[in-house]
C-alpha cells in the first residue's frame, strides 16, 4: 500500500467535508470530491511546469489546505516533496535547496518569493520558483480520466516519498529520507489505535515541514475525517472554539501555555483558587478509586461532578467542548501537566518518535495510558535498549538514510536498528519511559550526568516563565537562564499592585526575582543534590522561532544560546 491508494480512495468518497478553512467571508468547506479535483488540478499544472516522476519539489509555506493538496499531487505523481519552514534563514534556505536537489520550489507568497530572489544566485542548479497562489486548484474539473490516478496506482512502496530536514538544536539540518512504506506503516498502524471516525474533525496548526504536522493531513487522506486549518498560530485559541475539534495534535509547549494561562488566572482570584484547588484534590481522590477499579463512594462522586462542572468545564469549552483526546509529541511532556488535563476531562496522550522514525514509534492510547511514559510500541516497531541505555528501533517506519550524508547515516543505522540518541527503559507493563537525551546530557565537573529537559520542564510550570536554558557542563553546579512571559508579568504586576511605567522595569523587580527564586527552590526539592539549580538569571530577551532561538517544535536551540550568552554564563560562574 502507498499514499497513492489513499488518494484514489479519497476521490471515490461521498461529498462529506474534507477540509475547512477560514476566509474573509467566514469558514469554507471542501468536500472530498472537490478536494480530490484540486489535487489533480495541481498535479496537471505542475506537469505543465515540467514536473515528472522522481523530481524533487520544495514547498515553503505556512500550514494551509493548498499545502496539503500540492503535497499529495507531488507524492501521487511519483515525485519527492521537500518541505521547508517559511521562516528559514537565508543560509538554511540556500543549504536545503542545494542539498536536496530541488528543481521546482513552491513558495507561499510574495515576501517568500523576494527572499528566494535574494539568494537565488547561490543556488547550485536552476530552480523554477512559483507562488502557491499561482498554481491551479480547479474544483470543477473532471478527474476521472486523469493519468494522475494511473501514477498513484503504480507507486512503489520502496520508493522515496519525501525528504524532511530536521530542525535540530545543533549543526546543519539533515535531510531525512522517508519511503512510501514508512509513511503508510506509520499512518495505518497509528490511526488504528485511536478509532478516529470519518465523522471526526481535527484542527491543524503545526507546521507541515514538521513530521507531526504532516501526519495530520496524510492521516486525513487515509482515514477520511475532516481537517480544519487554523488561521495562524495566534488564532488557535479562537479557532478551537469555532471549529470544535474532536482531537488535536500538538507539541508540549502548547499545553504548557494553556496550563500557565489557567494557573495565572486562578491565582488572581481567591475564590477561583479555592474552587480549583478543591476540584483538583477531589479529582485525585476519584482517580485512586478508578486506578484500583473499586466503586467510587456516592458522596464523592456527586462532589466530583459538581466541582468538575464549575472548575473544569470552562477549560473544556476553551478547546471547543467536543475534544475526545489530544496527542502530544515532539518533546517531553511534564507528568504534572498531563495529570492536569486528564483531571479537566481532556485525555492528553503522550507519544515518542523522531523525524527519522516518521513520527511516533510508541504512544499512549485511551485504552492503554500510563502517565509519565510515552506509551507502548506501535505496530511493527521493535525496540531494544542498548547497554548504555540508548533506545534502538527497528521498523518500516525508520528512515532509509540521511540524504547525501553517508557518514551521518552510518552513525545512526546499525545492524538494522536506528539509534535514537535517547536513553530509556521499559516499565513492567511494557510502557517506554524516556529518562535522558544522550546528546543533551550535561556532565558536571563532579562526573554526574544531568538531563536539562527535565529541569527545564519543572521550571516552566511557573506561569510567569516562558523558556529556560539549563547550563552546567563541566561546571561544579547547575545554573538557569530564564525568559518570562510579558503578558503574564503584566497581569501579575497589576494584581500585586506593583507600580511601573513600562514592562522593562519589571524584569529587575525584587518581587519577581523572589517569586522565581521560590519556584526554583520548590523544584530543587524534587531533584538530586547534583541536579539542583544554584543560580539563575532573568533575561530581558524573548526567545522565538523567528529570531532563531527556538526550533519549530518550540525547543531551545541549546548550543546557539550557550554561545550567545557565553559571557553572561561565565560571569555567573565567576561570581561564585
Amino acid at each position: 500500500m502507498t499514499i497513492g491508494n489513499w488518494i484514489i480512495s479519497a476521490s471515490q468518497r461521498e461529498p462529506t467535508p474534507a477540509v475547512e478553512f477560514k476566509t474573509k467571508s467566514g469558514w469554507q468547506t471542501l468536500t472530498w470530491p472537490e478536494y480530490s479535483k484540486s489535487i489533480v488540478s495541481a498535479y496537471q499544472h505542475l506537469t505543465q511546469l515540467g514536473f515528472k516522476e522522481k523530481m524533487h519539489v520544495g514547498i515553503m509555506s505556512g500550514t494551509r489546505w493548498e499545502w496539503a493538496a500540492v503535497d499529495l499531487a507531488i507524492l501521487g505523481g511519483g515525485g519527492v516533496s521537500v518541505p521547508l519552514y517559511p521562516n528559514l534563514s537565508n543560509d538554511d534556505l540556500t543549504y536545503i535547496v542545494n542539498n536536496s536537489d530541488i528543481e521546482i520550489l513552491i513558495v507561499e507568497n510574495e515576501p517568500a518569493l523576494k527572499q528566494v530572489e535574494e539568494v537565488r544566485s547561490q543556488f547550485e542548479k536552476q530552480v523554477l520558483v512559483i507562488e502557491l497562489s499561482k498554481l491551479h486548484f480547479n474544483l470543477d474539473g473532471d478527474n476521472k480520466r486523469s493519468d494522475f490516478y494511473t501514477s498513484c496506482a503504480a507507486l512503489d512502496p520502496k520508493e522515496r516519498a519525501t525528504i524532511i530536514y530536521t530542525s535540530g538544536t545543533t549543526g546543519r539540518p539533515k535531510g531525512v529520507v522517508l519511503l512510501h512504506e514508512a509513511i503508510t506503516s506509520e499512518v495505518t498502524e497509528g490511526f488504528a489505535l485511536f478509532n478516529v471516525k470519518p465523522s471526526y474533525k481535527s484542527l491543524t496548526f503545526l507546521p507541515y515541514a514538521h513530521v507531526l504536522g504532516r501526519l495530520e493531513h496524510w492521516g486525513s487522506c487515509y482515514n477520511g475525517h475532516c481537517i480544519a486549518y487554523a488561521e495562524n498560530i495566534d488564532k488557535v485559541k479562537s479557532n478551537l472554539k469555532q471549529v470544535k475539534p474532536d482531537f488535536i495534535l500538538a507539541v508540549p509547549r502548547i499545553f504548557e501555555k494553556v496550563y500557565s494561562g489557567v494557573m495565572a488566572q486562578v491565582e488572581t482570584n481567591q475564590l477561583k483558587q479555592k474552587l480549583f484547588s478543591e476540584a483538583l484534590e477531589t479529582a485525585l481522590e476519584v482517580d485512586k478509586y478508578r486506578m484500583t477499579k473499586t466503586t467510587i463512594p456516592w458522596g464523592l462522586l456527586l462532589k466530583y461532578e459538581a466541582l468538575n462542572k464549575l472548575a473544569f468545564s470552562p477549560i473544556r469549552e476553551a478547546f471547543g467542548g467536543r475534544l475526545k483526546f489530544a496527542i502530544s509529541g515532539g518533546a517531553p511532556l511534564d507528568s504534572k501537566i498531563n495529570n492536569f488535563f486528564f483531571n479537566c476531562g481532556i485525555p492528553l496522550l503522550e507519544g515518542y518518535g523522531l523525524t527519522e522514525t516518521t513520527g511516533a514509534i510508541t504512544i499512549n492510547t485511551l485504552a492503554h495510558n500510563l502517565n509519565g511514559t510515552v506509551g507502548q510500541p506501535i505496530g511493527d516497531v521493535k525496540i531494544k535498549i542498548a547497554e548504555d541505555g540508548e533506545i534502538l528501533v527497528k521498523s518500516k517506519k525508520c528512515m532509509k538514510e540521511y540524504y547525501k550524508n553517508p557518514e551521518g547515516t552510518e552513525k545512526v543505522l546499525k545492524n538494522g536498528y536506528f539509534c535514537t540518541g535517547d536513553i530509556g527503559e521499559f516499565t513492567t507493563g511494557g510502557f517506554l519511559k524516556i529518562t535522558d537525551r544522550k546528546k543533551d546530557l550535561i556532565k558536571t565537573s563532579g562526573g554526574k550526568y544531568v538531563a536539562p529537559q527535565k529541569l527545564e520542564g519543572l521550571l516552566k510550570q511557573e506561569p510567569l516563565i516562558s523558556q529556560v536554558l539549563i547550563h552546567g557542563d563541566q561546571k561544579k553546579y547547575i545554573i538557569a537562564l530564564i525568559t518570562v512571559d510579558k503578558q503574564q508579568i503584566l497581569q501579575w504586576a497589576t494584581h500585586m499592585s506593583i507600580k511601573f511605567e513600562n514592562v522593562e522595569e519589571l524584569f529587575s523587580n525584587i518581587a519577581l526575582k523572589s517569586r522565581i527564586q521560590k519556584h526554583i527552590q520548590l523544584a530543587n526539592t524534587k531533584l538530586a543534590s547534583f541536579e539542583a539549580i544554584k543560580k539563575f538569571e532573568i533575561l530581558r530577551d524573548e526567545w522565538t522561532i523567528e529570531n532563531g532561538s527556538l526550533t519549530q517544535s518550540l525547543k531551545v536551540k541549546r548550543k546557539l544560546l550557550e554561545q550567545k550568552y557565553a559571557d553572561l554564563i561565565a560571569e555567573i560562574y565567576d561570581l561564585s
